[in-house]
């Protein structure tokens, strides 16, 4: 939930305020505020309650009236001041979430400014309680409790249960994992509000035994840990209060998020200059294109440089690039891929397009290895301060699966989330495999299951008529995905950026070790400088003796 608060800048005397939220095309009112007379620069004390969703683009406009009378039969059209039309993640993102904007009226001017501020409406407390109980003198086998909240009239509300503990014999407990319980579902936020606890012998019919329950507070347990009971004892081994953060916490608190794109290229996309291919020369029918401009112009706002690392794979590039590649920059310079802004990312790939000589096979793994190793470096670089997108584009089987799966398995370990989107009508099997929502991946090379979940997989064709939905199946387990990351790191919200600004970019530190490595076999300093300052598609030596030739 996000509120905003408005503050009316304007030659207006009366002056409510109207807040209308965008659906489907379609404006409905969302809020109010209160009408404030007399005053040419009012600050509205009513605030409005917007749903913010990560995955959406949500236009939202503000409309200030000038009330000259207060009857209700005074029509809309007259009373209007103007309007402030723009996007939710314009003020989630934006410094202090903050925003000024002029009022507009159709071609009219100096209206007045309207200034928004914006702030997380929380759901109560965000403190969790870490809690790891051990039962001791139980006689039955099979164990389990029941946490409960007590209610105002003594009634007690299931909160939660445990797994079923099987008794270790030789020390006579049993032994239960940490749970997690919000406070505010617990004890809301009063640590001497009582709880109940019941314990109960499990019985493979269902009829379990309950043991006994226990009234506690949530002080008592942390300062004396055990709970007795007629038939044995719970004793807390951990009771922590730790807090659990929100999507919202980390971007308000200046976390970006970069996004990385990659597209394939391999021959089984059909030449561009055919109508059945996914990369057709028109772009109106493009859905490649299509893909990545429903995406990137959500994840464009949360990017404050407004730069985009961009990828082809599977392909040549006439003169510039001779042989195949599986991990080349879509502008033709691997030390410097990044291109700046969505329209530049679209405007590039149509350049590019035609320059492409279609190849195969199709593999993720290069890819992959390029943007784990870009992200190990400026995780330490950027200290947490950034959380990476690779959104990667492809129309069907792979050929580098096991590979594949080996760098997803290392990229879980690091603030990443992967999203393939998977463009035609192909078998996309191989895909539902790496979305991993079943089963997690397996390294053989790491010897590990992957960490936690990063891959999401969409279908393109499901969705191609519906931009919306596209965005919104693409997008929305990455909030979960970021929040998973950091958790796992115990890593806070940090307004302050703790940028190493000693440290060279991964760009440059990459141009750097490929200098190194074909110094070290021989070719000039000034040969190596000239030709990578001319742009080299793909460190590989065999490219910068082709690209030495043409500089």
């Amino acid at each position: 939930m996000w509120a905003a608060l408005l503050t009316l800048l304007s030659p207006s005397t009366w002056a409510p305020s109207m807040v209308f939220q965008q659906s489907r095309g379609k404006y409905t009112i969302v809020g109010k505020t209160e009408t404030i007379t007399d005053n040419l620069n009012p600050v509205f004390v009513k605030s409005v309650v917007i749903n913010y969703l990560f995955e959406e683009r949500q236009p939202i406009r503000f409309s200030v009236y000038h009330i000259t009378d207060f009857k209700e039969t005074a029509s809309v059209e007259q009373k209007l001041i103007g309007s402030v039309d723009m996007h939710v993640h314009e003020l989630v993102t934006a410094a202090e979430c903050r925003v000024e904007k002029e009022i507009v009226c159709g071609n009219q001017k100096n209206l007045g400014k309207l200034v928004i501020t914006g702030e997380e409406k929380k759901k109560g407390s965000n403190v969790m309680y870490k809690i790891m109980f051990e039962g001791r003198g139980f006689n039955s086998e099979y164990l389990f409790y029941r946490l409960n909240r007590v209610g105002a009239a003594g009634n007690y509300a299931p909160i939660m249960e445990s797994e079923t503990a099987r008794k270790v014999k030789e020390e006579s407990v049993h032994k239960f994992t940490q749970i997690e319980i919000p406070k505010a579902a617990l004890i809301k936020d009063d640590e001497d509000k009582k709880a109940m606890v019941e314990v109960f012998g499990w019985n493979k019919s269902g009829a379990h035994t309950s043991l006994g329950r226990k009234d506690f507070t949530m002080t008592d347990l942390m300062e004396s840990s055990t709970l007795a009971f007629t038939s044995g004892t719970l004793r807390a081994l951990t009771c922590t209060q730790t807090q659990s953060f929100s999507f919202l916490d980390y971007v308000l608190n200046g976390l970006e998020i970069a996004l990385s794109i990659a597209v394939d290229f391999t021959g089984s996309n059909g030449y561009p200059s055919c109508s059945s291919s996914l990369h057709y020369f028109d772009m109106s029918r493009n859905q490649y294109l299509q893909a990545i401009t429903n995406v990137g112009q959500i994840l464009e706002n949360y990017d404050s440089d407004k730069k985009f690392s961009v990828f082809g794979f599977g392909a040549s590039m006439k003169s510039v690039m001779p042989n195949v590649s599986h991990c080349f920059a879509l502008n033709g310079n691997i030390f410097a891929p990044e291109i700046e802004t969505l329209q530049g990312v679209i405007e590039t790939y149509k350049t590019v397009l035609r320059k492409l000589n279609f190849s195969g096979p199709t593999r993720f793994s290069d890819i992959l290895k390029y943007v784990n190793r870009m992200i190990e470096y400026e995780s330490v670089k950027m200290q947490q301060s950034k959380y990476y997108i690779l959104l990667l584009l492809t129309d069907g089987i792979i050929d580098d699966m096991q590979e594949t799966i080996d760098e997803i398995v290392r990229a879980s370990a690091l603030p990443l989330s992967i999203i393939i989107i998977g463009v035609g009508t192909a078998d996309f099997s191989s895909m539902e495999v790496l979305d991993a929502d079943d089963e997690p991946l397996y390294s053989k090379k790491l010897k590990k299951k992957m960490e936690r979940d990063i891959v999401q997989f969409v279908p393109f064709a499901e969705y191609k008529h519906d931009p919306v939905r596209l965005a919104k199946e693409t997008l929305e387990e990455v909030p979960r995905q970021l929040l998973s990351y950091m958790k796992s790191k115990n890593i806070p919200p940090i307004r302050e950026k703790l940028q190493n600004n000693n440290a060279a970019s991964f760009f440059d530190w990459e141009r750097e070790q490929f200098s190194d490595l074909l110094r070290g076999k021989g070719h000039p300093r000034a040969q190596i400088d000239a030709t990578i300052n001319a742009g080299i598609a793909e460190a590989t030596e065999s490219l910068f003796q082709v690209r030495s030739s043409q500089v």
